[in-house]
């Protein structure tokens, strides 16, 4: 510590002047007196605790020097500096005193002593000996150790702090999301999930979650799992393991789930959408909201959801789009997710805002569909890339480099669409791309490590219980790049490999070999 008690023998130092060691660092004693030691008096009948309650202690330093900088024990940090006759009157808080009259420094046993010395030994390894720092008394404002942390503010930079993050507690209590009676959530009675999928299965189990008396209807095909639902309250197929809350049930009637339903989940593979939306049209009232959790471009038409679901159902339908970075299984095990409702209706998107916004669930809002959707189908076929990068092993730096190029490639094509390039930034853009090209639950990047690997397109989705979006969406990709004009290097290596024109290792080898351009 700096502070050690007088050896008996030691002769005081004659007094020094008051700016002495008041200016800076650059101030403190030169290599030309070390071996010195720079005193300062410091008499315990000095440091008293004046008040245990407000826990302040009062010390009278000779020359003016602060030397209060633990990392352990009590938090103590300057509260006033002021000039006296014999020197100075270090006012210090000390937030929790071992004891009254006893200011803990560092070790249990290193107490205010009767006097102490401030050696240039001390001086020389400050940064090195217990992160203790000395500071001149004129420089009020800097920063004290934290003794739970050891990481140091200032005082001015903590006030900050707090007072921003009161700043934004106080919006919150104003425009938090609030289920009050008449919100979206308390006036649903029924809600209908398209699909027995794990992401469906997902979002239906975190709305019943939310209201107990609401019914979840999940519309499947298969008999079996069907049944499995409703007698075992769990997707065996998909999401084993996961108990599902009891008001949700499952039925193979579209005209039984719907009826009703003030809502309807669509989370039916892209490609399978157009026919099982043109089966489901004469049940599916013209004014019921479609909030659609699925991702990708379907492959002939190349259309996105927004267009398809007017398209398969011939006509006009509310529909919002849900997308964002959530794996179904962190859902269903009620960890914190954030995800973003497109719709062109800003009211319809506040409503499935509403409807879905929980504890553990944060709901953004966008206007821009095209962006929302476009991002989200384009992440799939990079999410392939970037597990064609893990399943070879070439490392993070080439993942890295591999992933910025792509998310590069996205922006282009989605704005030559029409989005707006803040959504690339959002939730369904940067945060779905992170977790689908790095989550270990991606199905897509699954698909590109087995691809980097050596195994066949073929036998890896003979062997896949679910739906690889990337693998169907691809194509597609390629065909809107030259619709759109824009070079896609990346997306487009990816189709070729799905092709089977290229191996893996041929893919990347070309891709490390085009032009070095500037980066746009």
């Amino acid at each position: 510590m700096l502070l050690r008690p007088l050896p008996p023998a030691a002769q005081p130092l004659p007094p020094q002047p008051l700016g002495a060691l008041l200016d800076s660092r650059s101030a403190w004693p030169s290599p030309s007196v070390r071996g010195q030691q720079r005193q300062f008096g410091l008499q315990r009948s000095n440091c008293i605790l004046a008040s245990h309650s407000g826990r302040t202690l009062v010390a009278h330093t000779e020359p003016p020097v602060q030397a209060f900088k633990p990392t352990l024990g009590a938090d103590v940090r300057p509260a006033n500096l002021a000039p006296t006759a014999n020197g100075i009157t270090l006012k210090i808080a000390a937030q929790a005193p071992e004891a009254d009259g006893e200011l803990v420094l560092s070790d249990p046993d290193d107490v205010v002593p009767e006097a102490g010395i401030l050696s240039d030994e001390a001086l020389r390894n400050l940064d090195e000996y217990r992160r203790v720092e000395a500071y001149s008394a004129t420089v009020s404002s800097s920063a004290h150790i934290n003794s739970s942390n050891g990481f140091a503010y200032s005082p001015a930079q903590r006030n900050q702090i707090r007072e921003s993050w009161d700043a934004l507690m106080r919006w919150s209590k104003v425009f938090r999301t609030r289920k009050l009676e008449g919100s979206p959530l308390e006036m649903a009675t029924r809600v209908v999930v398209f699909g027995g999928g794990s992401f469906g299965t997902a979002m239906g189990c975190a709305l019943a979650r939310q209201k107990p008396d609401l019914e979840v209807v999940l519309l499947v095909r298969d008999p079996y799992l069907c049944k499995d639902i409703n007698t075992l309250h769990e997707n065996t197929r998909y999401l084993k393991g996961f108990q599902m809350p009891p008001n949700v049930r499952a039925t193979t009637l579209a005209s039984e789930a719907i009826t009703g339903a003030q809502y309807a989940v669509h989370a039916v593979p892209v490609q399978s959408s157009r026919a099982f939306l043109q089966g489901i049209k004469e049940y599916l009232p013209a004014n019921v909201p479609i909030i659609c959790v699925s991702k990708g471009l379907e492959v002939g038409s190349g259309q996105m959801m927004s267009e398809l679901i007017p398209s398969a159902l011939e006509r006009k339908q509310p529909a919002v789009f849900l997308s964002g970075p959530s794996f179904a299984r962190e859902v269903m095990q009620n960890r914190p997710t954030g995800v973003v409702a497109a719709c062109k209706d800003p009211k319809l998107a506040k409503t499935v805002q509403g409807l879905f916004a929980s504890p553990t669930m944060r709901v953004n809002m966008t206007t821009d569909v095209v962006g929302v959707e476009i991002c989200g189908a384009l992440k799939n076929v990079l999410a392939i890339a970037a597990g064609i990068v893990e399943g070879m092993d070439l490392g993070h730096n080439a993942l890295a480099a591999l992933v910025a190029q792509g998310c590069s490639e996205i922006r282009w094509l989605s704005e030559k669409m029409g989005a707006k390039p803040t959504t690339m930034s959002g939730l369904s853009g940067l945060g779905d791309i992170m977790l689908t090209c790095y989550g270990d639950l991606s199905r897509n990047r699954s698909v590109g490590i087995r691809l980097g690997r050596g195994e066949k397109l073929e036998d890896i989705i003979a062997s896949s219980s679910q739906v690889a979006e990337g693998v169907a969406t691809a194509g597609v990709v390629v065909g809107l790049a030259r619709k759109y004009r824009v070079s896609l290097p990346v997306l487009t290596a990816v189709a070729q490999v799905l092709d089977n024109n290229l191996t893996a290792r041929e893919a990347v080898f070309h891709i490390m070999n085009l032009p070095q351009i500037e980066e746009a």
